[in-house]
């Protein structure tokens, strides 16, 4: 299955560091031209932050464009409000550096980011476990205190 396989478009976690009680990453995130029109038809996105260490820890990114307002939206755990965009493009430069809450008592772990199947309308679900053009899933990537 295409799913087995990661993401066939290159996405990765360029960088993982820890400072204080948050986890900061540089992201590479690829998505393919469905994920973009399904984003731009007002489908949301759910990209899932899987944090591996000395407790296992899953966080969510929520993307989504409001076509009344024509405004992109950009949810990040911990932060109480979405961050409010004008184009897709500045949306998509936002996922470039983002900043999550961390657990005190992890010292060193992975951290992967991939498409969050589940979260989309039940006729994508399927879709989206098995063509190329739904796939989006990093490389576990190392990180330390």
């Amino acid at each position: 299955m295409a799913a087995c396989g990661g993401d066939p478009h290159g996405s990765t976690v360029r960088s993982a560091r820890v400072e204080g009680d948050a986890l900061r990453l540089d992201l590479d995130l690829h998505f393919s031209d469905t994920l973009l029109q399904a984003l731009d038809h007002g489908i949301p996105l759910q990209l899932e932050v899987q944090l591996a260490g000395a407790v296992a820890n899953v966080q969510y990114i929520d993307l989504r464009y409001r076509p009344l307002s024509r405004q992109y939206e950009l949810s990040l755990p911990g932060e109480t409000g979405a961050r409010v965009f004008g184009s897709r493009a500045r949306l998509l430069a936002a996922l470039d550096r983002i900043v999550l809450p961390m657990t005190p008592a992890a010292a060193a772990g992975a951290v992967r980011v991939q498409l969050r199947s589940s979260a989309l309308p039940a006729p994508l679900r399927l879709p989206a476990l098995v063509e190329r053009e739904w796939q989006l899933a990093t490389p576990a990537r190392p990180w330390g205190r």
